[in-house]
């Protein structure tokens, strides 16, 4: 039997080709077990081994599919021809494959052999390295500390630099003198060239002190003082004058060697500047403080005195310098002005409270000559900005004579009021004294002259008209006549007064005049009635006889004088002084209310109408007295602007006698009305009564248009809650121009009744009034 030839041959191909993928997967393999270590020579041997099996592997394989090609392909001669070829190249390479076999046990031995000498060569080597390691490590650390240090020393030198750069003006002196260094600042200020230059401290910036013993390097150097200051001055071109606090101290060397001194010149001009504002700001305060009218006093929180103005010493008798920085209550005393008790020190009472705080009432401030002064202040808290309570400032001023202003108010109030009322007793008394008088007149004129009841007449009608003189009085007192001033010398109204009531008398008068005396405006009548009034006074209070004494002189200014409620100006002061027995102490604050006396036969009045007629005239009376040593009594009266002669208005002789004519009689009492009717029926006339000035008006027209005008008409001055004569005149002499008007009042001294025509009046009749006086006006008028 014969077999195919195929299988074989295929068997045969396909363990070529099977041979082939092992030959090249071990060749891949072996690579990358070579690629692992690439430094080990072993692995490379073995690689190359693996390459020469895997080259014999591929030639014989390669052989084999070779043959079976040619053989299946019927080309048998090729195969014959290239077989011998083949079968060399296989055993070639079996020969080296068997070579490379021959020597690996020993390659493996020097291999070993190598490794053991490398490993040995890489621990030495690893030994070194670590040896090496640590001396670069510690070498390292070593430059990097020499670095950090000389970092820090550059730093610090950049540092002290800046510093010493962008300070104020320094600079460096050798104990030679020589600038051994200076900043920029200083340079601007003082230039140079540089320190090597040799420049001498005193050439660079000489001073007043240099080359003395003054010198500031010469004080360091000798001990004299371990650190200088002083001040200097410098021009710099577009700053102008600057100031500088000079500061010098010792400069020592690393061993503390003294090598020369630092100086600091720093700018204290803004401060100076300051200083000036500051000082000039105190002057000012001082100006202001010592320019105001009240005390002000500072204390610092411990009551000593740290500011005392000039009113302050003036009031308190303490000079400045002599109180500051003495406690409070030293020099500031206050006492109860009614009982004399020491006051609350009004520091202590801020401290506490830490409000402003005011003065009780009835505060004396004793004064250090032990004079007292009423005066009002008030207390407060110096604080600093942030609202602490650093001292406190009092602020205090003089009332005394605020308190006597008040007081002589109070004493004037009362005098007006006790005038108001005396005014009104007296108007209604003086209605009453008319028709007295005017009745006892009538009857006198009717009774015989031989016969007794005449005198009894006669006696009655005296004594109405001593009450008639004190209804003047009372109506002085209660202004119920304002005075009718005109320029006069008080010296002639002086000279006749007192020689009226001084003659025949025991007292002597003496006159200090001066030719030279101010004029003054005055109603000549009631000053009169005031140096009489003065004169009694002083006459009573010396029963045995003595000497007044009467001195004029004149005043540009009273603000010494110590009087309240006065006007400043120009003033005539008269002082009428007595030797007698004086006035108790305890009389004084009475001696000008009316009603008041110590005279057995007085009424009480003069005085009190002294005191009206002055106030009146705008000026002041004041008294001073000691028992038993007189009084003196001073008048202070306006002087008159500008002198103004007034000439005596001559008048003609007045005739008297039966008259006749038709009288329309006005006023508001009707027992004035019916007596007056009688006194003109008595007269031979013809009277029309009637009570208030609008019913006299119309009165008037009806007669005028009836054609039985009046030819006198008689009118009440003031008519409570009617029209008044005065404000009737005007209606009538608007009806008749020519009309023939009498005012007739119980206010001798109102202005209208002092100078009635310049008001429409012809003539003025002063209540209470006889039938003679009435016969007088009308004889007048005829």
């Amino acid at each position: 039997m014969i077999l195919s030839w195929w299988p074989v041959v295929i068997c045969d191909i396909a363990g070529a080709v099977v041979t082939l993928g092992l030959a090249f997967a071990s060749l891949r393999a072996a690579r990358q077990w070579m690629s692992r270590r690439p430094d080990d020579v072993f692995r490379q041997y073995i690689y190359l081994l693996t390459i020469a099996i895997v080259f014999f592997a591929v030639s014989r394989s390669f052989g084999h599919l070779v043959k079976q090609l040619l053989l299946l392909g019927n080309m048998p001669g090729i195969w014959r021809a290239v077989a011998p070829v083949s079968g060399s190249v296989n055993s070639a390479v079996f020969v080296v494959i068997f070579a490379f076999g021959i020597y690996f046990h020993r390659f493996r031995t020097v291999h070993e052999e190598l490794e053991q000498h490398k490993h040995q060569l890489e621990q030495l080597v690893e030994e070194r390295t670590l040896e090496l390691e640590q001396t670069n490590f510690k070498l390292e650390e070593e430059i990097a500390e020499r670095r950090h240090i000389e970092k820090q020393l550059l730093e610090s030198r950049a540092t002290l630099e800046n510093i010493f750069n962008s300070s104020v003006p320094t600079c460096i002196t050798h104990l030679d003198f020589t600038l051994m260094h200076a900043n920029q600042a200083y340079r601007e200020i003082w230039p140079f060239r540089d320190e090597q230059s040799g420049v001498k401290c005193y050439e660079n910036r000489p001073g007043p002190n240099c080359q003395t013993e003054k010198c500031t390097l010469r004080r360091v150097v000798h001990g004299q003082q371990e650190i200088v200051t002083y001040e200097m001055a410098k021009e710099l071109p577009g700053k102008g004058l600057r100031h500088y606090l000079v500061t010098a101290s010792p400069f020592r060397d690393a061993q503390g060697k003294l090598v020369g001194i630092i100086q600091n010149f720093q700018d204290i001009t803004p401060r100076k500047m300051a200083e000036r504002a500051l000082a000039a700001e105190r002057e000012r305060l001082a100006i202001t403080l010592n320019s105001i009218g009240d005390g002000v006093i500072c204390t610092g929180t411990d009551g000593r005195v740290t500011l005392f103005n000039s009113m302050a010493e003036k009031l308190t008798g303490w000079s400045s310098v002599e109180a500051i920085g003495r406690p409070l209550e030293k020099i500031f005393r206050l006492v109860n002005a009614r009982t004399g008790v020491p006051c609350e020190n009004p520091v202590d009472k801020v401290l506490t409270t830490g409000n402003i705080v005011g003065l009780a009432n009835h505060s004396l401030l004793v004064g250090r000559d032990g004079k007292k002064r009423h005066i009002a202040d008030s207390g407060a808290p110096i604080r600093d900005h942030d609202g602490a309570i650093i001292g406190v400032v009092l602020v205090f001023r003089d009332v005394t004579r605020q308190l006597q202003m008040e007081k002589e108010l109070q004493k004037i109030q009362k005098l007006e009021s006790i005038g108001v009322l005396a005014g009104g007793i007296a108007h209604d008394f003086n209605n009453l004294l008319v028709a007295i008088i005017g009745n006892l007149s009538l009857t006198e004129r009717l009774v015989d002259a031989d016969s007794k009841a005449r005198e009894l007449v006669h006696n009655a009608k005296a004594a109405s008209l001593r009450a008639k003189e004190l209804t003047c009085q009372l109506l002085t007192f209660a202004k119920g006549g304002a005075p009718v001033k005109k320029t006069s010398s008080l010296a002639d109204v002086i000279r006749e007064s007192v020689g009226f009531v001084l003659h025949g008398e025991k007292v002597n008068c003496t006159f200090q005049i001066p030719d030279d005396l101010w004029l003054v405006d005055i109603d000549q009548g009631q000053i009169s009635q005031v140096m009489q009034n003065m004169v009694i006074n002083a006459r009573d209070a010396m029963p045995d006889g003595g000497t007044v004494t009467i001195s004029c002189v004149n005043l540009e200014d009273i603000t010494g004088e110590n009087i309240p409620g006065v006007d400043d100006g120009p003033f005539v002061r008269i002082t009428v002084s007595d030797t007698g027995c004086g006035i108790d102490p305890a009389l004084m604050e009475r001696i000008f209310e009316p009603y008041f006396t110590t005279k057995e036969a007085g009424n009480g009045l003069g005085l009190a109408i002294c005191h009206s007629i002055i106030s009146q005239h705008g000026g002041h009376i004041t008294v001073e007295s000691r028992r038993g040593a007189g009084s003196s009594f001073k008048i202070y009266l306006p002087a008159a602007p500008v002198a103004r002669e007034t000439a005596p208005v001559a008048s003609d002789q007045v005739r008297t006698g039966r008259g006749g004519g038709h009288v329309l009689v006005m006023d508001d009492e009707e027992l004035v009305r019916e007596v007056t009717r009688s006194m003109l029926e008595d007269l031979g006339y013809t009277a029309v009564t009637v009570t208030e000035g609008r019913e006299a008006v119309q009165v008037f027209r009806q007669h005028q248009e009836a054609g039985t005008p009046f030819d006198i008409v008689i009118m009440d001055l003031t008519v409570p809650g009617g029209m008044g004569g005065r404000e009737a005149a005007v209606e009538i002499l608007a009806l008749d121009p020519q009309a023939r008007l009498v005012v007739s009042s119980g206010y001798s001294n109102d202005p209208v009744m002092a100078d009635c025509r310049k008001y429409g009046f012809a003539a003025a009749l002063v209540k209470p009034f006889t039938v003679h006086e009435l016969e007088i006006i009308l004889a007048e008028l005829a």
